[in-house]
């Protein structure tokens, strides 16, 4: 109501100005009615996480509940051009996926400290069939004594390439590129000690890290993920230089021991949380331009992605013979994603990407976990995998809550000799929220 009131005031100051022959009056407004969209009240619900809060209290300044539901409808198809005789060509997945839930807790003391933790909730298993709080996602204290300086003690996310850098919360597409999946494992959240500060124009982080987690039930895919020193060692390291007002520049770099791919860089730990490659280096920038009217802008990721030293991997040899991949392989990647804001609430985003080498990740990956063919659990490894995708979000309460859609399309060759390709359709929408 009031943008309207104030639009039809403007109009009508302009017109009296014309009968009136005042020629002196200029009105510089790019967008006259202008971006008049709020926030419903009901989303002031997201700031009700926040249930202790006092700068004051010497001992402890804020606690907070936090947390993240992401689901999705997910449709994807494969066909392979060469399968294997008396099988069919076609693979396919439509069903909705419980993509994450998590729960924790952040709590801000002593002025320069902060813990933070966050669970996963019976994650990805409908909710019900597992342990309610299934494992530890993140679980760290961070003390920040100056604004260019931090230490950081516990699990977090390894922040390699910028678009796995970028969290869920704010992610832009459905899933990460097959790139991006193929080089940190499916949990890249790593225990270890991290510092960072500002040196020569750049913001730099270094880290020493542990690369495998301990489940305490064996091999079952349940159980906390702690901590466990019976494991190989890692490291990384972080550089951001600002280009300028709108872009940053990016190198990033995770290590993990492996002995160039001959052995398992988690070591005698349940399961890996860290990367399959000896050596992940990433160069990318980050772009953001403002379009000049209602705070709207576009913005452009880009990843140059190398992995050098891969562990072995068995592939799927019962469909596809030789699809083995041998201790001590790499892999080379891109991402180019564009996105831009159509409106104040929806955002329109496309991806390409390529990898030279690498299994087939979500979404499309998700068609051989449905696959009713039990030789065909075992997912295949691929070359030359080229994605196009494009999608939308259409945020509710900004990225708190939004509605995310898009499509993608695969042509990938099937690793062998003799083996074909395979191309592949994936549909998916989806709601992301988080306190």
């Amino acid at each position: 109501m009031k943008c309207s009131v104030t639009t039809i005031g403007i109009a009508l100051l302009f017109a009296g100005s014309a009968v009136a022959g005042d020629k002196s009056l200029v009105i510089d407004d790019k967008c006259p009615a202008k971006c008049c969209i709020e926030d419903p009240s009901w989303c002031s619900i997201f700031e009700k996480s926040t249930i202790y809060d006092n700068e004051n209290n010497c001992l402890v300044q804020s606690v907070a509940i936090t947390g993240r539901y992401h689901g999705q409808q997910t449709s994807t198809s494969l066909n392979y051009s060469n399968p294997a005789a008396g099988n069919p060509s076609d693979y396919g997945a439509h069903y909705w996926d419980n993509r994450r839930f998590r729960l924790g807790t952040k709590v801000k003391f002593l002025n320069d400290f902060e813990f933070y933790n966050e669970w996963n909730i019976a994650d990805g298993d409908g909710l019900t069939r597992r342990s309610f709080f299934n494992n530890i996602s993140s679980m760290a204290i961070k003390w920040t004594p100056e604004e260019d300086f931090y230490v950081l003690v516990g699990k977090d996310k390894a922040l390699v390439s910028r678009e796995y850098s970028t969290s869920s919360r704010k992610i832009l597409t459905l899933e990460r590129s097959l790139i991006s999946n193929e080089v940190i494992a499916t949990d890249g959240f790593v225990w270890g000690a991290r510092v960072g500060f500002k040196a020569l124009g750049l913001s730099h982080e270094v880290g020493a890290l542990l690369n495998g987690a301990d489940r305490r039930n064996g091999t079952q895919n349940d159980g906390p993920d702690m901590l466990d020193f019976d494991t190989r060692g890692g490291a990384s390291y972080r550089a951001k230089y600002a280009l300028d007002d709108n872009t940053n520049l990016h190198f990033d770099y995770l290590f993990t021991n492996n002995s160039k791919g001959t052995q398992r860089g988690r070591g005698n730990a349940d399961r890996l949380i860290s990367s399959a490659y000896n050596h992940v280096l990433s160069l990318g920038s980050e772009s953001s331009w403002d379009l000049g009217c209602c705070e709207r802008k576009v913005g452009l990721l880009t990843d140059f992605i190398y992995g050098i030293d891969r562990e072995a991997s068995a592939g799927n040899a019962t469909l596809f013979p030789g699809n083995a991949r041998g201790a001590g392989e790499d892999t080379f990647g891109i991402v180019i994603l564009p996105h831009m804001d159509i409106t104040d609430r929806l955002e329109l985003v496309g991806r390409y990407a390529y990898a030279s080498q690498t299994q087939i990740h979500r979404p499309e990956g998700t068609a051989h976990n449905q696959s009713p063919i039990p030789a065909f659990a075992a997912i295949p490894n691929l070359e030359d995998a080229h994605t196009l995708y494009l999608g939308f979000n259409y945020r509710l309460c900004g990225d708190n809550l939004k509605l995310v859609g898009g499509y993608e399309y695969l042509t990938a060759d099937v690793e062998g000799t003799g083996n074909g390709d395979v191309t592949g359709d994936s549909w998916g929408i989806g709601i992301r929220t988080f306190w």
